[in-house]
């Protein structure tokens, strides 16, 4: 059924949105085939997270963690954790959430990598009570990530880490956020799949790969030897009709105990005809 609705509808570009509002609206299909058409709410944070934890449930585990660096007024953070109770129900795995964020909106900053001609200190600024006041599980880790996520480990014993969403805007947080990837193998799986909110941009904007995220991800990967971030490349294969899911990357940790723990299907070989 949803083959067909994909091939009818999917493909001619004005009836593109029309069919994806309803497939989430009617939840048509499975939950797994709205996930992988991003016809939910979102969707961009239900795909890494999904896969995160199906990636995790092969690896043997039944907890998972899930991060937000950016909470800004907490929709997203809200959104993750309704996300994260319905991955739990089809999977049968326990996921905990937790948003990182200032608090006080973005910190002032000298760095032409910052973008400053497009980002203003001040911005998204969150209200803490009434946002505790929305969330039922999700726990905000308040502070700016230089010194939170040094403690982070410590104070929370996170289960292994399965998907991570940026959002932090500046070149300068999400290059001190990418130190979440030195946290001990146990508390992360060897693979993490991530969502970056500004690696596309606008004309005013003008994300590119000296500036903003892009730039902190190029540094991350020349500075690293055994831990990288790479592109999802099958997504552009699959011709999505979500544009956040070309926003999506996974981090790999070459040296992790379980990297080359195999979860591929068993059946992969083909009988010569």
């Amino acid at each position: 059924m949803m083959k067909k609705l994909s091939k009818l509808f999917l493909e001619p570009a004005p009836f593109k949105n029309f069919a994806l509002r309803n497939i989430a609206r009617y939840k048509l299909g499975s939950f797994e085939q709205r996930v992988n058409l991003g016809a939910m709410p979102y969707a961009h944070y239900a795909y890494p997270l999904y896969q995160g934890a199906k990636l995790a449930k092969r690896l043997g585990h039944t907890r998972i963690s899930t991060i937000e660096f950016g909470v800004a007024g907490g929709n997203g953070l809200v959104a993750l954790e309704k996300i994260a109770r319905d991955i739990e129900k089809e999977l049968g795995m326990t996921i905990d959430v937790y948003g990182f964020d200032l608090s006080e909106g973005l910190p002032r900053s000298t760095d032409y990598r910052d973008a400053l001609y497009f980002w203003k200190a001040g911005f998204f600024k969150m209200d803490v009570s009434a946002l505790k006041g929305r969330l039922s599980k999700a726990k905000l880790v308040l502070g700016d990530v230089k010194d939170t996520i040094p403690t982070f480990a410590k104070e929370h014993d996170p289960a292994p880490i399965a998907a991570v969403m940026f959002d932090l805007d500046y070149y300068s947080s999400t290059r001190d956020a990418f130190k979440i990837f030195d946290i001990e193998d146990k508390h992360i799986l060897p693979r993490v799949f991530i969502y970056f909110d500004d690696v596309m941009g606008t004309e005013e904007c003008l994300v590119g790969d000296f500036t903003g995220q892009r730039a902190a991800i190029n540094e991350f990967n020349d500075t690293n030897d055994h831990k990288k971030i790479d592109m999802l490349h099958f997504i552009f294969a699959r011709r999505i009709p979500n544009e956040k899911y070309y926003r999506m990357r996974a981090f790999h940790h070459f040296k992790h105990p379980d990297y080359n723990a195999f979860i591929g299907p068993e059946n992969q070989e083909q009988a010569l005809r």
